[in-house]
């Protein structure tokens, strides 16, 4: 478990496909990535998904979800995952859902954020951290530039939006060991 000065992070457990169901099924949870009618899967594909990544004996996979929670009542409120991650380059992308829209705004992704690159870069072993962000999502842009990464460039109408059917510029981010370690 990582553990911040808000959040735990955890292992994906069995039963969490019902928050992620939940989570990324709520239209206005999805706003901010393009999704108007959410992810629109079932309950049985995150049991699935929740279940293959559970079996996964492989120490490091090259994608990997976690849950963060609440520290005082270690009341689930998002997810966190790294993905495409290359070893030979020493980088990966990273992925997070603050899940409960009551929680945004508090701090908690700021910290789960915090911590999960300080395991990144130590656990996997990683040069640079990169992302990708609707070009209009200025307060996740935000929270990114707090935590050191830099804008690199803009994909433009490189995704669909559904809030507007139309596409979407992306802007793309990311964080070198050596400015983390600067901070």
């Amino acid at each position: 478990m990582i553990e911040g000065d808000k959040v735990f992070i955890r292992q994906l457990e069995l039963g969490d496909e019902e928050l992620l169901h939940r989570w990324r099924n709520n239209s206005q949870g999805n706003l901010y990535c393009g999704f108007k009618y959410g992810f629109l899967m079932s309950k049985e594909s995150f049991r699935l998904q929740v279940e293959t990544e559970i079996k996964n004996e492989d120490v490091f996979p090259p994608k990997k979800m976690f849950i963060f929670c609440k520290k005082e009542d270690l009341t689930p409120i998002g997810e966190l995952s790294y993905r495409n991650w290359d070893k030979r380059n020493r980088s990966a992308e990273f992925g997070i859902e603050n899940g409960e829209i009551k929680d945004r705004g508090k701090g908690y992704g700021f910290d789960a954020l915090n911590n999960f690159i300080e395991f990144m870069f130590n656990f996997l072993n990683l040069n640079r951290i990169e992302l990708t962000t609707l070009a209009d999502n200025h307060k996740s842009q935000n929270l990114y530039k707090k935590l050191g990464f830099k804008k690199i460039g803009i994909m433009r109408e490189a995704s669909f939006d559904s809030r507007e059917g139309t596409y979407s510029d992306v802007l793309y981010m990311d964080l070198l060991r050596k400015d983390w370690d600067l901070r």
